[in-house]
């Protein structure tokens, strides 16, 4: 008998309050409050880094494939045969159809280009787009037409297997990489964000793809002008890859750092985790 009162007051000795219990539920909620959106943030990024690397292959593949079955690059072939059907840059859907079709499942989601017109001329896009700084993007009228919008706009947006979306933009002058290729690389879903799930690429001269930001010999000139009328372009360095800016040109050379998956402007740091951090706290 003795020993059980001695066991039943050592077990209450070391008891909860309910006072305490509530207290320690309060802080476990507030600590996964504050840490719930890094995790979030974190396994997205992760998912995204995945898509994105998996996009940068399947563009490889297509533009040696598209070699060897042509015996020329993909600039080479729109480059000559574009001019010669149009006398410009733009991009035929004809030929634009011969890129896509190295993807298997491959469906023309749109008519042409990244919207319609409203019938009372106002440019109505497809789906809404995001800059690196999370204001809103708008693909509004400017120099080239009431239905154009800033960077890629001369094919329809085609979809893959993989659910990314694609979509060209001009056909390249004679001796020069492109076009730019716009990707999303999961698709209209979120968050729709240059830099963040939408990125840009160049087909090259030399039969490969690689992200628009990254030095070659045979690059277009970068494109400054904000309305987006400039044709191919590959604008180097980071002031074009900036978290702080809505000017368009500062959001288009994302797709290199995403690669190498270093931070635009602070050594030591990478890509994925700490500057998409970075906006993502903005």
């Amino acid at each position: 008998m003795g020993n059980f009162q001695l066991n039943s007051t050592a077990s209450a000795k070391f008891a909860f309050t309910l006072a305490e219990v509530l207290i320690t539920l309060g802080i476990i909620g507030v600590v996964s409050a504050m840490t719930m959106p890094a995790l979030i943030n974190k396994t997205r990024n992760k998912e995204l880094h995945t898509a994105f690397l998996k996009t940068y292959s399947e563009l490889n593949q297509v533009a040696g494939l598209f070699k060897a079955h042509y015996g020329i690059s993909v600039s080479e072939y729109t480059a000559q045969e574009n001019y010669s059907v149009t006398g410009g840059e733009g991009m035929k859907p004809a030929i634009a159809n011969k890129i896509f079709a190295y993807y298997k499942g491959t469906k023309n989601l749109t008519s042409g280009g990244q919207g319609t017109d409203d019938g009372d001329g106002n440019f109505i896009p497809w789906y809404n787009m995001n800059n690196l700084n999370g204001s809103s993007f708008s693909g509004g009228a400017n120099g080239s037409g009431k239905n154009s919008s800033f960077m890629c706009d001369n094919s329809a947006f085609v979809n893959n297997l993989s659910g990314a979306l694609f979509i060209l933009n001009d056909a390249p002058k004679p001796g020069q990489n492109g076009p730019v290729i716009c990707v999303d690389v999961n698709g209209k879903k979120g968050p729709n964000r240059y830099g963040i799930d939408y990125f840009m690429f160049i087909f090259t001269i030399s039969g490969t793809v690689i992200p628009v930001g990254q030095e070659h010999k045979n690059n277009p000139p970068a494109c400054n002008i904000n309305n987006g009328t400039c044709g191919n372009f590959n604008n180097i360095g980071a002031a074009y890859c900036s978290n702080t800016t809505s000017a368009m040109p500062k959001n288009t050379s994302c797709a290199f750092y995403a690669l190498t998956n270093t931070h635009p402007t602070e050594e030591g740091k990478n890509y994925w985790t700490d500057f998409l951090g970075e906006v993502y706290s903005r």
